[in-house]
């Protein structure tokens, strides 16, 4: 997890001496100094913008500190699942001054323990790199596998922990959430789709909140097909974004698309105790890949919806992301820092609990 760098403006002022029309000029030269006294204010504005005065603004002190960015789920982690969830994924890396215009640093050598309540070691994680650049052998995107594959229980609490030469150690606790419920859920498709790689339709999810407690949540969907085997991911329909808009921003309970780093998140303050429900019109992407024994693309048949319990520091800390992404370039926002509970660190220790429901596509 890394910031922006962002740069203060400098201040350069030139100064030139002023000039003015002579009260002593002839008649002949009236329209000339009209023409010159209309140009004057724009004169004056572009002398101020030429001036040069430097001001050096000495750098506030920064201690690097570990940068954590965590998810961890009731679901026992596989590749589908991370194709699914790719914003879950472990990432560590290094903070820097604001000031500071290298890349991140990303080290794969971070020892990083999960802890149960007790304090016992359940999950440890191995790290990687994603890229690689075969010309100079740097790496990218340094992110980090279970080795054990661990899946949390909902209610009980754990530890993310981590530690890296020359960096205090960083860690975070929270607890899963307990499961949502899924009372009702269908799908219907257009009579035109767009052929064999993709399909379009309704998706509506009805969840009813528990009025007892304060509930964030996160709602994402999958394609199966007839054999239970990954299709393709399905994600909002664009093309119908704008049908109905009224011009109001008001949060919706609204599907993220798999592939997404920032879900779409939704708390229960406005239906807390109601039936929360997702109406969108989808989209679904054949992404099944290759499979030698059966060369012909399947036919979709099942959508598989996935509502998330979420903890309210992946809440705030998704929130935060989407604030900080929106005003940053703009100089009349507002200050928007990044919502974090990792102690001696920064970033997030999250947890989401998962209910699927799958529904057959007529």
């Amino acid at each position: 997890m890394a910031t922006k760098s962002r740069s203060l403006p400098t201040g350069r002022f030139r100064c030139f001496p002023s000039f003015r029309p002579s009260a002593k000029a002839s008649a002949s030269n009236a329209a000339a100094m009209k023409t010159i006294a209309q140009w004057l204010p724009l004169a004056a504005l572009l002398g101020l913008a030429s001036c040069e005065t430097t001001v050096d603004i000495p750098a506030p002190e920064h201690t690097p500190r570990l940068a954590l960015s965590y998810v961890l789920s009731n679901q026992q982690p596989d590749s589908l699942y991370w194709q699914t969830y790719p914003h879950r994924l472990l990432t560590v890396s290094v903070s820097q001054s604001n000031f500071n215009t290298k890349p991140v640093r990303q080290p794969v050598n971070a020892v990083v323990e999960l802890l149960d309540a007790n304090g016992q070691v359940v999950e440890q994680f191995r790290g990687r790199y994603r890229y690689y650049n075969p010309t100079t052998q740097d790496s990218l995107d340094a992110y980090y596998v279970p080795r054990n594959g661990f899946a949390g229980q909902p209610g009980q609490r754990y530890t993310l922990r981590a530690t890296l030469p020359g960096l205090e150690t960083a860690e975070s606790t929270m607890a899963l959430p307990a499961p949502a419920t899924i009372s009702e859920a269908s799908f219907v498709r257009r009579t035109t789709d767009q052929g064999e790689y993709a399909f379009a339709g309704r998706l509506t999810v009805n969840v009813p909140d528990n009025g007892a407690t304060a509930d964030y949540y996160l709602a994402t969907a999958r394609v199966l097909d007839a054999n239970g085997r990954f299709w393709g991911p399905l994600g909002p329909d664009y093309r119908d974004e704008d049908e109905n808009d009224s011009g109001v921003d008001v949060e919706r309970f609204r599907l993220s698309a798999s592939y997404n780093s920032r879900p779409e998140v939704y708390a229960d303050l406005n239906v807390n105790g109601r039936t929360i429900v997702l109406g969108q019109n989808v989209q679904g992407y054949f992404t099944g890949g290759y499979n030698p024994t059966n060369p012909g693309i399947p036919a979709p048949a099942f959508v598989e919806v996935t509502i998330s319990t979420i903890t309210r520091e992946a809440y705030d800390f998704y929130q935060s992301v989407q604030r900080y992404e929106e005003s940053y370039g703009n100089p009349f926002a507002e200050p928007a820092p990044l919502a974090s509970n990792v102690q001696k660190g920064y970033g997030l220790f999250g947890g989401a609990t998962d209910v699927m429901y799958r529904i057959p596509i007529e």
